[in-house]
């Protein structure tokens, strides 16, 4: 396994201007010390290609691998037509998560707008079409558990989904924070990772987070023979900037462990 960090971890400074991408770039390359970073969609701002071709070679000139495009999305729309244009805005950014270079790009199931079970045959159809481009286009999709009254709240969300829509273009973006029952749903679904985002909103001095056992994602991920990218997701009241490398500190002597 190896760390990353997404730009949510420093959304505060990056909608200010205090810090801009290079500078974020730059920060996670030499002051962290990461090997990969996790753009959010909306810190890329509009994805014209020399906005997309500098941030690649930006990365890459401090030598980090853009490993996950966190795009957001919603199949979870009552109307047909906006869900409709939900899978054109998907399909288009694969053809951004190309142009960057990056392994993955990040899909949501989405959020029921009224009755759950009444959108969930439709968002099954919304994924499988845009599984299907991304099958034809090479593309990687991975669909992050994300409760907040979406579709995605368990493990047997994510089973149910990944099974229905049983795509080889389709994986799970696990989330260590997300699930509603915790560490019960990470051990069942480790093994169907192809990202993770490990999740901390108040960060102590040790650079833990009493609301999410991170040790025991590690340890479940690690059984399951998970080696890829944990991707640093901080969303707290404190800045980015002095949370996220006491996160960095505690997180790289866990997944090396």
């Amino acid at each position: 396994m190896y760390l990353a960090c997404s730009s949510e971890s420093y959304a505060d400074v990056l909608a200010t201007g205090a810090v801009t991408l290079a500078d974020w770039f730059r920060i996670c390359g030499e002051e962290l010390g990461l090997p990969a970073v996790e753009l959010e969609d909306k810190h890329i701002g509009e994805p014209a290609p020399a906005r997309l071709d500098e941030l690649r070679g930006t990365a890459a000139r401090f030598g980090l691998e853009i490993v996950n495009i966190a795009f957001m999305n919603n199949f979870g729309l009552a109307d047909d037509a906006g869900r409709r244009a939900e899978e054109a805005r998907t399909v288009a950014w694969m053809d951004v998560s190309r142009r960057l270079g990056s392994r993955f790009l990040r899909t949501f199931a989405g959020w029921p707008e009224g009755d759950r079970a009444a959108r969930w045959p439709a968002m099954l159809e919304a994924l499988r079409a845009v599984c299907a481009r991304a099958t034809a286009d090479g593309i990687r999709l991975v669909m992050e558990n994300h409760n907040h009254g979406g579709f995605v709240q368990t493990a047997d969300d994510v089973e149910g989904i990944l099974e229905a829509v049983a795509s080889p273009a389709l994986g799970l973006l696990l989330d260590t924070g997300n699930y509603l029952d915790g560490t019960a749903s990470i051990a069942r679904t480790a093994a169907r990772a192809w990202h993770v985002h490990a999740k901390f909103t108040r960060v102590g001095p040790d650079g833990r987070d009493a609301r999410v056992d991170q040790d025991a994602a590690i340890r479940h991920l690690r059984a399951a023979g998970y080696a890829g990218c944990v991707s640093i997701e901080y969303e707290g009241e404190e800045s980015g900037r002095t949370a996220v490398p006491r996160i960095v500190s505690y997180l790289r002597q866990v997944v090396s462990g």
